[in-house]
């Protein structure tokens, strides 16, 4: 294996190891900086995974690269190890690898390498995959006999309702004006009513229905997801463009042009 190639897969398993480590933060402790620094480090980690795809044409070399970076990403969770989070990786190797032949085959059937042309296939898969990973790693860590409706998030939906535009079309329907002190007073009686009927209605749920209501859940949260990947690609495709001009000026790898002989049947 070519230097090259082993500097441009260390430095994707680098960026993948540096997801893992600020994503295990905000799965554990919390913190949005966190969150917000592992999508950062999660979208480098694409980025270089093209650049890998695009320079490793060996399935073997390939294969090990997914598996170091999958390593390294699990490794800040071994305290919360669990079959879960094994299964979860283990997909994940499967379809980044799923990815790495979709991107080859592209490339292969490219006259010239075009970046645009690999947002459709290979990014957006890999794109997936790296969601499916963080997605499902946060769920993993849920024990599903805790699952539990936030008294939080009921408090802020009600607000939100009780606030702005909201506020001057309720007071309409009840034909007069709401005080700050009387809209706090009834945000507080709805809230404590629809807390006590979900914790009475989550308590019925018999606890292996509460794991399908988990995985429910994160399917969910990945489909939504993966209607804003589109927002992400350009600046993929751009990073990309970038180190790829600056590998080349400095001669670090280069583009050569192959001819094909073409077969055609003479009757």
């Amino acid at each position: 294996m070519h230097p090259e190639i082993i500097t441009i897969g260390a430095l994707g398993t680098i960026a993948a190891g540096a997801f893992g480590w600020f994503f295990s933060w905000y799965a554990t402790i919390g913190g949005y900086d966190s969150l917000a620094i592992a999508v950062i480090f999660a979208l480098l980690y694409i980025s270089f995974f093209t650049l890998r795809m695009l320079v490793t044409k060996n399935r073997t070399h390939a294969g090990m690269f997914i598996a170091c970076d999958l390593v390294l990403f699990v490794l800040p969770f071994i305290g919360h190890f669990s079959p879960w989070l094994t299964a979860t990786a283990v997909i994940t190797a499967i379809w980044l690898f799923a990815a790495w032949r979709e991107g080859r085959r592209s490339t292969d059937n490219m006259l010239r390498i075009r970046l645009k042309g690999l947002t459709h296939g290979f990014i957006t898969s890999t794109f997936r995959a790296v969601l499916f990973l963080g997605i499902a790693t946060y769920l993993s860590l849920v024990d599903p006999s805790r699952i539990a409706v936030s008294r939080t998030l009921i408090a802020g939906s009600l607000e939100g309702m009780m606030s702005g535009a909201n506020r001057g079309v309720i007071q309409q329907i009840i034909g007069r004006d709401i005080s700050p002190e009387e809209s706090a007073t009834i945000i507080q009686k709805i809230t404590n009513g629809v807390d006590i009927g979900a914790r009475a209605f989550i308590e019925k749920i018999p606890p292996q229905a509460k794991t399908g209501i988990l995985i429910g859940l994160g399917v969910i949260i990945f489909l939504l997801a993966s209607s804003v990947i589109t927002i992400f690609i350009p600046i993929i495709v751009a990073f990309v463009w970038a180190v790829l001009q600056l590998l080349l000026r400095f001669k670090f790898i280069t583009i050569i042009t192959e001819k094909a002989d073409k077969e055609t049947i003479i009757a």
